[in-house]
């Protein structure tokens, strides 16, 4: 469950591809609070649904935005063993991950869009798609390094707090290293 449209979708649809899994993605334009509750909606859903397979995992994907219900929006998934993937200011600081560490100044999301432009990782219309070629395994391993230069201690005590309007304190950070732990042991155990 996720509120990108256009990025996150094409990215994820990689990831498949690179994992041999099967993703669900779903898209929906609201808030961090409303796409936990639907979250929890689908998993309720899935548990009753015995004619197919049950979702091994369900995350929401989310930036921060304009937002400032990731605190109830953690405590949803939360308390339905659902997990809360956010990218602070935006999905980009993981994109940028890929072939830089996202700088600690990039805190608004113009900054780092405009960063995941000019490093050729987004572009297109309104650069909102993927450089595809540059999400493979070695790329994969750049980010994770990256992300872990930008997900600090000090950032990781902001993202815990999830305070309403204090969003910039842990910025920059992604969540998107859980995701891809989770799916290369998902890919490792089906060998």
């Amino acid at each position: 469950m996720a509120g990108g449209a256009v990025t996150e979708k094409q990215y994820f649809k990689q990831l498949e591809s690179l994992y041999d899994v099967i993703i669900d993605y779903q898209q929906k334009n609201n808030s961090p609070k409303q796409l936990a509750k639907l979250a929890v909606k689908l998993k309720r859903e899935d548990k009753r649904d015995t004619s197919t397979d049950c979702y091994e995992r369900i995350w929401v994907v989310v930036d921060v935005d304009d937002f400032h219900d990731h605190g109830e929006a953690a405590r949803i998934c939360n308390d339905n063993g659902i997990e809360l993937i956010i990218s602070n200011p935006c999905f980009e600081v993981w994109l940028l991950d890929y072939v830089k560490a996202c700088p600690s100044s990039y805190t608004l999301t113009p900054d780092v869009e405009s960063a995941a432009a000019e490093a050729k990782v987004v572009g297109g219309t309104r650069n909102k798609y993927i450089n595809t070629e540059l999400i493979d395994k070695e790329h994969l391993e750049a980010a994770i390094r990256n992300a872990a230069r930008h997900n600090t201690t000090e950032n990781r005590q902001g993202r815990n707090r999830l305070a309403p309007n204090h969003e910039q304190e842990y910025a920059p950070w992604t969540d998107m290293p859980k995701v891809i732990e989770a799916l290369q042991q998902a890919s490792d155990n089906s060998k």
